[in-house]
């Protein structure tokens, strides 16, 4: 039934909420769970997409529900599913601005995202070439001037590139 502003018609949008399932996803932290992603993926009517509303990860299965006549309608409506009596017309997909969710419908789409993503943060990440400059100097000029003694008093320890800790010796000036 159509909502006062028009949207939300279930006899327009072929009972689109229906068709599919979704779950939500924890965020890809790991290349195991991007390998999770990539298995989904390899399924058929199995999606992945990015919520362009709040950034959460859901995969959704495209399968429809047993209960949908031949022309969409259901079959059980009088005794149908908490879910489906809770499902509010105004959040209807039909209406959603769905132009904003980043969709992954194979692999070859979730991996040429992935290689795209790493590029974006590796740019994010680099500094110009001046700052890292400034920078490098900071910290040389920080490292001189912390040479404390400590009770031992011949300099202070620090860690080779091996991670084996010796003593500097002291600087004779």
């Amino acid at each position: 039934m159509p909502t006062k502003n028009g949207r939300g018609n279930c006899a327009t949008c072929g009972a689109r909420c229906c068709w599919y399932v979704v779950v939500e996803l924890d965020t890809p932290a790991a290349k195991i769970d991007r390998e999770e992603i990539r298995w989904l993926l390899a399924h058929e009517n199995v999606s992945v997409y990015i919520d362009g509303d709040d950034g959460t990860w859901n995969v959704q299965f495209n399968t429809p529900c047993t209960y949908l006549d031949a022309n969409n309608r259901c079959t059980i409506y009088r005794r149908r599913f908490d879910i489906c009596k809770d499902h509010d017309p105004e959040t209807c997909e039909d209406s959603d601005g769905e132009e904003t969710d980043t969709i992954f419908h194979t692999t070859e789409d979730f991996d040429r995202w992935w290689r795209a993503e790493k590029a974006r943060r590796r740019r994010k990440r680099k500094k110009p070439r001046k700052q890292r400059t400034r920078n490098r100097a900071k910290r040389k000029k920080e490292k001189r001037g912390s040479g404390k003694k400590g009770k031992g008093g011949s300099g202070k320890a620090t860690r080779s590139k091996k991670g084996r800790s010796r003593k500097r010796s002291k600087r004779k000036t």
